[in-house]
């Protein structure tokens, strides 16, 4: 397990960013710090450099396939989707179009068509499971 990934596991976020960026500057050109980076920044809502580092270590991955494939999707796709929900709090277009990266990133991805939905939801055309159970509480 990398250093980072301990900070990460304990919650410590800004110093697991602060380890992957020193792994990456000390040499260390696989995927794992990138994704490593990529998952604290998330955890610390710090969405916009999170994407950016899934999608680097997306393409790493490819060459050297240190980590599982779905993993990094899933994590992406988790990532992306938040991104999207905060950015659809300012522009809901903006939020909309960040979801077309997905299949940019990651063109055979498993979701695809999750991302589609997700677009649906944001512009309004499609509820989510949130709103579903929001009418339950009512009174």
């Amino acid at each position: 397990m990398s250093f980072a990934k301990g900070l990460i596991e304990k919650g410590d976020y800004e110093e697991a960013i602060e380890a992957a960026t020193n792994a990456i500057a000390e040499g260390d050109e696989g995927p794992e710090p990138l994704f490593d980076r990529a998952t604290a920044a998330e955890l610390a809502e710090q969405y916009a450099r999170s994407i950016d580092d899934f999608e680097a270590a997306i393409a790493k991955n490819r060459a050297v396939k240190e980590i599982d494939p779905f993993v990094l999707d899933d994590a992406y796709f988790a990532a992306l989707v938040s991104a999207a929900r905060d950015e659809a709090q300012r522009d809901v277009g903006r939020a909309v179009a960040m979801l077309d990266r997905y299949k940019g990133a990651v063109p055979d991805g498993a979701h695809v068509a999750d991302a589609h939905d997700w677009q649906k939801r944001l512009r309004g055309e499609m509820p989510s499971l949130l709103d579903k159970t929001k009418s339950l509480d009512a009174p």
